[in-house]
């Protein structure tokens, strides 16, 4: 405050300096004048009183002319002063303080654009800088709980195994038939650890790799008719029929591995949970070159309460199950980063039959002569 004032009086005293001079000069013109008369008097004394009128008359408007220059100019510098103290401050101009239309007037409105955009660019590089740490946090916290998910499951198959062998060993009278059940035992638990191994470099290689992976022309009809015919081979109790209404030709344009295993994962997940008989596998070309996918199930469905986390990691709607039928947890959440990496996007629904259906885009490879 005690600055302002100081301001003030500057700005202020400026002004009646400039007015003191100008009144001075006119005293001064008045004696100049007045001597100039008395030494020429007898030749012109009219025209000498005209010219003293026209000075005096003169003066009087160069006095006021200068006096609301110095006002306009005091206060465009007044306000000037106040967005200089704000701009230091670091503070938002949130409007136009009124600027004299002169060039004083004209350089400070460009002053405060430009830090008007100043201000923005500097609050746009701020919100990108906090959403990358953000974001950079947020995948450390993935990758630990991933870590953490991935040594909790770890724990089972490896723990069952050491007991396994440990029983093996510690009792060599035990008969050629236990022997043999215990050792296949050991090797279902090793096939999962194997797949779960398997599952975690897949997802560790779209996230941390996905500038390497490679992507080609891919036959979408050749995979999914391989899976039904695997499908066909698999026992009665697992076995279920596969209904296809697919286009012809269906090329996307991606990875082969990671299309492999959205089908995979999302067939062996109806096979192991549904419940059902039959899995509908539909694909139709829509908008932006994209194919939309539905694949579907008449099993049970599962309750609308795990909807928006199934495609979660280590995500279980019954955890025991799943572990006593092999499944990982990473199933679905590896479907889900292969539909995003593809360009896609995946959504899953019960069915109102009954089932369970999953709804995805993949980019489709127009027709080449």
């Amino acid at each position: 405050m005690a600055t302002d004032s100081k301001r003030k009086l500057s700005y202020r005293g400026g002004m009646f300096l400039l007015l003191a001079l100008l009144i001075i000069a006119l005293i001064c013109g008045f004696i100049i004048h007045h001597f100039s008369v008395v030494s020429s008097l007898a030749v012109s004394k009219h025209t000498d009183e005209g010219t003293f009128v026209l000075i005096i008359c003169v003066a009087i408007v160069a006095t006021i002319i200068s006096l609301v220059l110095s006002v306009r100019l005091n206060r465009n510098i007044r306000n000037l002063s106040q967005i200089a103290e704000a701009m230091e401050n670091g503070a938002d101009i949130e409007s136009m303080p009124e600027f004299s239309r002169d060039e004083l007037g004209d350089l400070s409105r460009q002053f405060i654009d430009l830090y008007r955009r100043l201000r923005h660019a500097s609050s746009e590089a701020e919100r990108e800088h906090d959403n990358a740490m953000h974001e950079q946090q947020e995948k450390l916290r993935i990758k630990r709980q991933l870590t953490n998910n991935i040594n909790h499951e770890l724990k089972t198959p490896v723990a069952a195994i050491q007991g396994y062998l440990e029983t093996i060993i510690t009792n060599p009278d035990m008969t050629e038939e236990e022997r043999h059940s215990f050792i296949e035992k050991c090797y279902t638990h090793s096939q999962r650890l194997t797949q779960l191994l398997t599952d975690v470099s897949t997802i560790t290689r779209m996230e941390d790799g996905s500038n390497r992976i490679e992507c080609q022309d891919v036959d979408l009809r050749a995979i999914i008719n391989e899976i039904r015919d695997d499908i066909a081979l698999l026992g009665d109790d697992k076995r279920m029929r596969v209904h296809l209404d697919l286009p012809e030709p269906m090329i996307v344009r991606g990875n082969s591995s990671l299309l492999i295993s959205i089908f995979k994962n999302l067939t062996d997940n109806a096979i192991a949970y549904s419940g059902g008989r039959d899995i509908y596998i539909k694909a139709a070309e829509s908008d932006g070159g994209m194919y939309t996918i539905t694949l579907a199930d008449n099993g049970i469905g599962i309750d609308d309460d795990h909807i928006g986390h199934i495609f979660e990691r280590f995500y279980r709607i019954d955890a025991g199950r799943s572990r006593k039928l092999g499944g990982t947890g990473l199933g679905l959440s590896i479907v889900k980063n292969a539909v995003l990496f593809h360009g896609g996007n995946i959504e899953v629904n019960n069915r109102k039959v009954g089932g369970l259906e999953f709804r995805f885009t993949l980019p489709m490879v127009e027709n080449r002569a």
